[in-house]
This record gives structure tokens, sequence and C-alpha cells, in this order.
């Protein structure tokens, strides 16, 4: 049992899995037939990158991905079994983690800003044999 972290409360969570994975997110912890289950919003995994400069600089960064890429979903349910320790964020990575996701919404927003509704009249003008004889007749007037 997770007995070294509050239950039934909301804070930003890093959670190391026992498969190695290492994920950050809002978390509520909460019993469920001596259980414990945790309850993970907005999951993201670390990704470092590192880029060689030079022969004698290297840059090293940090960035979030999310946790499953290809799901919509934003809540995850976790067992305690399959977690090995869990830590509370340092108020460095809350921060880095909020303006990820905030990046996340814009990103939402512009792809549905960009989202046309297509009509059977979108850019139609007329046939072509209309057109045709409109060229021609400005052809002719040249």
């Amino acid at each position: 049992m997770i007995n070294y972290a509050r239950h039934d409360e909301e804070f930003h969570g890093v959670f190391k899995l026992s498969n190695g994975e290492e994920v950050l997110g809002k978390a509520v912890l909460t019993e469920d037939e001596g259980e414990t289950l945790i309850f993970i919003q907005d999951p993201v995994c670390t990704q470092m990158i590192t880029k060689e400069i030079d022969e004698s600089r290297m840059v090293r960064g940090l960035g979030f991905t999310r946790w499953m890429t290809l799901s919509d979903e934003e809540f995850f349910i976790l067992r305690e079994k399959d977690v090995i320790t869990v830590a509370s964020m340092s108020k460095q990575t809350i921060l880095l983690y909020e303006t990820f996701l905030l990046g996340d919404e814009e990103l939402d927003k512009k792809k549905e800003e960009t989202k046309k509704d297509i009509k059977e009249t979108n850019g139609y003008v007329g046939k072509i044999g209309e057109a045709r004889k409109l060229f021609e007749r400005i052809f002719k007037e040249l």
C-alpha cells in the first residue's frame, strides 16, 4: 500500500513505474478494496534531448511528450502494483509541465480554427464549358 503519500488530495506527482517509465501529471490517490489506485490527469513522460554543437561542446535539454500519444483521454488509472515510487514535482517542474499543457491547448485551438466546413459550392465558379467561352471571348478582345 502506498501509505507515504496523502490520499484523496490532488497533487502534481512523478511516478516511477515497474516497467521503468517515469510519468508526470496531476494525480489523486484513492483506496479501492485495500489497493491504492492513482487517477492521473494529463500524464506526460520526460524526454532528454542532446545535441552536439562541435567536438568540445554539447547542449542538453529536457522536453515532455504525452504518455499515450495516440489517445484523446485526459485521465488514466494506475494500479498500486505497477508503481515503484511516488514523489511530488518540484516547483520548477510544475511550471514547465503547466506551460507544456498550455502550449498543447493553444495547438488544439489553432487546429480547430484551421478546420473549414467543406461545401459542394466551395470554390465553385461555373462549369468548364462556360469558363472556356469566357476565356475565348477575353482572348478575342485582346
